[in-house]
């Protein structure tokens, strides 16, 4: 049984001419919240099991018997990135699968995780909320959308990283956005709608949640458009190689948070 409605064509035009003018395209009541019921059950067993504190799962095996699995799989979902990826980008999507990752923001390493902005390593990224707190700090989505194109070579992504992924930089973004003197889009995310937007063109984090509550997100990326580049992988040797190292090589590491 498909888990995703079939959108229309014009319905995906819709969305990405969304997403390339105010930041983000909202596909609404898409999921139900029935299938979201057995998910949310383990999101509170596996953060009771940390003592009520941050937890993240990534990569298909963990999400291997949830609704997620399903999600990924369902064909109308993935017709829809596919439709997203080729009008951004003006060229068919590649034969890839999703990235997956379900993030539960708890307790105090739960703040920890908020004002942390970033460019995601993956073209288009849709956003799942599973949980999202009702009242207090709900650890709202914000980005800067589209502040830069995607980038021919993984070398120029490398070095817009660099300059934003260092203390100064997220300082003086965390500052601004606090204090009001800049103003990302803020995004009020609704369980049962999906939330799509070009993943490493904008700069996009988490506002804070209160540590006695879970905000609870599933994340799929879609198409890597460096998988292929061989300064990454040689990055990548160095990085696993030497652990220690302090490579400041974003890419290098699993999608940020979101």
């Amino acid at each position: 049984m498909e888990v995703f409605p079939s959108l229309p064509s014009a319905t995906a035009i819709a969305l990405a001419g969304d997403m390339s003018t105010r930041g983000y395209g909202i596909a609404e009541n898409c999921i139900s919240i029935e299938a979201l019921t057995e998910l949310r059950r383990f999101i509170h067993d596996s953060v009771n099991q940390t003592g009520g504190e941050y937890i993240a799962f990534g990569g298909p095996d963990a999400m291997r018997g949830t609704f997620l699995q399903d999600l990924a799989a369902s064909a109308n979902f993935q017709t829809l990135c596919r439709e997203l990826y080729s009008s951004g980008m003006q060229k068919p999507a590649p034969p890839v699968s999703f990235y997956q990752v379900l993030r539960c923001l708890a307790g105090k390493t739960g703040e920890q995780h908020a004002y942390r902005f970033h460019y995601d390593s993956y073209v288009l990224t849709i956003l799942v909320p599973i949980l999202i707190p009702a009242e207090g700090q709900p650890g709202h989505l914000i980005m800067f959308p589209n502040t830069r194109p995607v980038r021919r070579t993984y070398l120029g992504n490398l070095i817009d990283k660099l300059f934003l992924d260092n203390r100064l930089t997220q300082n003086r973004l965390r500052k601004g956005v606090i204090s009001g003197r800049l103003k990302p889009e803020r995004i009020k995310m609704q369980p049962g709608n999906a939330y799509f937007f070009w993943g490493c063109r904008s700069i996009h984090t988490n506002e804070p949640c209160d540590p006695d509550k879970i905000r609870a997100t599933a994340l799929f990326h879609y198409v890597d458009p460096y998988a292929d580049s061989w300064l990454r992988q040689t990055l990548l040797r160095l990085r696993n190689r030497k652990p220690q190292m302090s490579m400041a090589a974003p890419e290098a590491r699993a999608p940020q948070p979101a």
